[in-house]
């Protein structure tokens, strides 16, 4: 196991291995069900701590046996629990192992956002252990458009919505870099769609580089978003794979979020998605 999970006293290790097991019918999507031997194939821990955690997860309600006892399945309780109007304190929850992980990769603050009233407020925030680190508190808010976690929710709302939001609140030049035609930002989202990412570039604060990707509920609503943000001089050069793993990251989160049977909200982030559990995984071994 990393080194920077065990001296983290507040992580609490069983959380990720939960997260692992509730991954592989993410990867495998929901429509079927999974046998022991996929469950536990590559998993870090041994076979009873896969047992306990499929027995527990069936007690709770939200896993049960397909109908020949040979396979498992989520159940429509979890979903439900996921289900439109999810609550935060949820949404934190399942992000808190994959916001960890990320710390883990690239030491840089990673956060979760959503929009309130016209500006992006920050729901969790896990800050870089780097003495040189930008890092908001949960309950800061922020402009969706000098953001990447608002950009990232702003490209995805629908049109009317999005026109409206920036006709109510000004675009305030926060910095040099900060995008104030909106004409301008909205050929900017254009972009952030078609990339299902977007970026910060010294936009909101000076020297300051953020990363961001949207986050979908099971009806394909944009629900809120994943960033890292951290120094321009440390950011840039990992930029390219920092976009694939927060990408990849939220792309987790809404699968987690999705009804049974449902479409992936994000199709072209499959392939980066395996890569991301594939790399959570060696983390945690």
């Amino acid at each position: 196991m990393c080194t920077s999970k065990q001296a983290d006293k507040s992580y609490i290790a069983v959380m990720g291995k939960i997260f692992d097991v509730l991954e592989r019918f993410v990867e495998q999507g929901t429509t079927r069900g999974l046998a022991f031997s996929e469950i536990a194939k590559g998993l870090p821990f041994s076979r009873t701590t896969i047992h306990r955690i499929l027995y527990s997860l069936g007690k709770l309600g939200y896993i049960e046996k397909c109908a020949t006892g040979s396979c498992y399945r989520l159940t429509r309780q979890f979903h439900d629990l996921a289900g439109q109007g999810v609550a935060f304190r949820y949404l934190q929850a399942i992000s808190k192992p994959l916001m960890q992980n990320l710390l883990i990769r690239y030491a840089e603050t990673v956060n979760l956002g959503s929009l309130d009233g016209g500006q992006v407020a920050y729901v969790d925030v896990v800050q870089s252990p780097s003495a040189l680190r930008i890092a908001a508190l949960p309950g800061d808010r922020n402009p969706v458009h000098s953001t990447a976690l608002g950009k990232a929710i702003l490209a995805f709302l629908p049109e009317s919505r999005t026109r409206a939001i920036l006709g109510e609140n000004p675009l305030l030049r926060k910095t040099p870099k900060t995008i104030t035609q909106r004409t301008h930002l909205l050929e900017h989202l254009s972009a952030v769609r078609d990339q299902r990412v977007a970026l910060d570039m010294e936009e909101n604060v000076t020297g300051v580089t953020c990363v961001a990707a949207p986050i979908f509920d099971n009806t394909g609503r944009v629900i809120a978003a994943f960033s890292i943000s951290g120094p321009a001089s440390r950011m840039n050069a990992k930029l390219n794979a920092i976009k694939i793993d927060v990408r990849a990251a939220a792309s987790t989160i809404t699968k987690m979020l999705g009804p049974p049977g449902g479409v992936d909200a994000s199709p072209r982030a499959n392939h980066q998605e395996n890569i991301f559990a594939s790399r959570w995984r060696a983390n945690s071994a």
